[in-house]
């Protein structure tokens, strides 16, 4: 039976007080964590400013399945376990700081990758931007959580203006039906000029060894830089070790829905499925110290949003969706 679970370590109205000044002190201007109806999910540890950062997490379940979102750590799934075994990887101490999240499912705007120099060009003006943009980097509010659905909300504060001086609206929007999550990303204009950006997913997905991994993923093109003429892909698509390099990677084109991960180690597969009409690139990343495989849904590159025609530009009050899903087995 599917329904959202509610522990809480003290009482909600509390807690939601607590949530308020821990989000406030991330200087990201985010009132509480919790709806107007209530709801609310798991707490753990103490407010800022009282000892240490608070956590909130909500939890959707589904039978054997459960999926765990954590607002304040840039709105985004931290666990996806089938019987209590973890799918997603997370990196305890990346995680505890107020670092950038490389963990979980990381929501990537206004940019994927790190632009040329890192900054976007606007009007003129040289705007300095991290790698993957800023949704990850701050809290998010709860707009609402039932049984049904998770759904967040990031608005434009003095932080993301000074990075990207755009108004918009964020939504996004968490489902599990079964072992199948469904995560859908809505962007608005909201202000009175274009608003252009580029959009992706960052999942790391827990693996036993990068050797254990294969994929099976259809795309046009496949190489290590999105630089000059791409060359055509593979059959079989591999993410290899690269010798004297920290990680590995692999840049898609053109990729068929879905991308599939299969660990040979423990046997866990994972499907990432995806709008193909929003999603047209991929990318595969891994880092040799690490235990996690990244296969990732983009639609831009690092440096689309300096360039004409490679990215996405909404006129002011348009709305567009960025929808995919991943299922566990």
């Amino acid at each position: 039976m599917k329904n959202t679970k509610m522990k809480q370590s003290i009482a909600a109205l509390a807690m939601a007080a607590v949530v308020a000044v821990s989000l406030l002190g991330y200087g990201c201007g985010s009132k509480s964590a919790s709806t107007a109806g209530g709801v609310s999910g798991d707490f753990t540890g103490t407010a800022k400013g009282f000892g240490g950062d608070v956590s909130v997490t909500l939890t959707l379940t589904d039978g054997e399945c459960a999926f765990t979102v954590t607002p304040e750590k840039g709105g985004m799934a931290t666990s996806f376990t089938k019987n209590g075994d973890e799918y997603l990887w997370l990196r305890d101490k990346n995680f505890e700081s107020t670092d950038r999240p490389r963990c979980g499912i990381p929501i990537l705007f206004p940019n994927c990758g790190k632009p040329d120099g890192g900054v976007h060009h606007f009007g003129g003006t040289a705007y300095p931007i991290e790698v993957h943009g800023l949704a990850d980097l701050v809290p998010w509010q709860v707009k609402s959580a039932d049984d049904n659905a998770i759904e967040l909300t990031l608005t434009p504060n003095g932080l993301t203006k000074f990075v990207y001086p755009f108004d918009f609206a964020l939504t996004m929007r968490y489902t599990l039906v079964g072992n199948t999550a469904t995560l859908a990303l809505t962007v608005a204009n909201t202000g009175d000029k274009a608003l252009p950006f580029s959009v992706g997913f960052h999942p790391y997905f827990g693996v036993t060894s990068l050797d254990n991994v294969s994929f099976a993923i259809d795309a046009a093109t496949c190489s290590e830089s999105a630089k000059g003429e791409q060359p055509a892909a593979p059959e079989t698509i591999t993410l290899t070790r690269k010798e004297g390099s920290a990680d590995s990677i692999r840049l898609l084109t053109g990729v068929k829905s879905p991308m599939r991960l299969t660990d040979a180690g423990n046997g866990h597969k994972v499907t990432v499925a995806f709008d193909e009409s929003v999603f047209s690139n991929g990318v595969l990343w891994q880092q040799d110290a690490e235990s996690f495989v990244c296969m990732e849904p983009w639609n831009g590159w690092a440096n689309s949003v300096n360039e004409e025609g490679r990215h996405i530009e909404l006129a002011p009050g348009e709305t567009k969706e960025f929808k995919w899903s991943v299922t566990i087995e």
